[in-house]
């Protein structure tokens, strides 16, 4: 089995709500909850590590939908930190990472993901617009995308790049680009899911109640 490292300490203030955007309700249940009904029901995932900041929020929500391999660990203000702070809880040789604003995972893409050969694996999606950088080049759009998660990593080298990790860098916005700056291993790219968008806007908010009613409203 595999454990997972569940990130949910963000404060969401891009969202504007005035709360943390992961305990939005969707379909009538908070964000946070999505992937980790699909994480519980799945036999490869160990425990599920959550780094939050809002435990005495976090720990009625999992127990009401029977999350019981939850863990709760406190987060961070950076991202990293909340990472970090996770590490020693993790008991598997790989673990997974993904985001509680990631509400749109399945069972096929992180079986993908756990499934694929490499000691960093993550999911990303190829752009379908042109693109260009701010100092005049212009980039072939099948060869730029956007990561997704979850990710896989090899434990031993993801506490090695921590273990190397300025404290004062706050330059990384996930951990494969944080493994590839401080360990130099790229990550093995496999096809992620349209739908596994990051809740990060209002506009976001908006385009999850879409797919959730085109696609999730009263069935799975």
């Amino acid at each position: 089995m595999i454990d997972v490292i569940y990130l949910a300490a963000g404060q969401g203030k891009r969202a504007k709500l005035g709360y943390p955007k992961q305990f939005a309700r969707l379909g009538g249940k908070p964000i946070i909850i999505h992937g980790l009904e699909i994480l519980q029901s799945m036999e490869e995932i160990g425990q599920i590590v959550i780094s939050c900041n809002e435990p005495e929020i976090v720990w009625p929500i999992v127990e009401e939908y029977g999350i019981d391999k939850a863990v709760l660990i406190s987060g961070g203000l950076l991202r990293q930190t909340s990472t970090e702070n996770c590490l020693d809880s993790v008991k598997s040789e790989n673990v997974l990472i993904t985001e509680a604003v990631r509400p749109f995972i399945t069972k096929e893409l992180v079986r993908s993901v756990i499934n694929t050969p490499g000691r960093v694996v993550t999911p990303w999606i190829t752009g379908n617009a042109s693109t260009l950088t701010d100092y005049g080049r212009f980039l072939p759009r099948e060869r730029v995308g956007q990561v997704q998660m979850p990710q896989k990593f090899e434990l031993c080298l993801l506490k090695e790049a921590y273990r190397k990790l300025d404290k004062d860098d706050r330059m990384f916005t996930d951990d494969t680009q944080l493994v590839w700056a401080i360990m130099g291993v790229f990550p093995t790219l496999i096809s992620g899911i349209e739908q596994n968008i990051k809740i990060t806007t209002p506009l976001d908010l908006d385009i999850s109640d879409a797919i959730y009613n085109s696609h999730y409203k009263g069935g799975d």
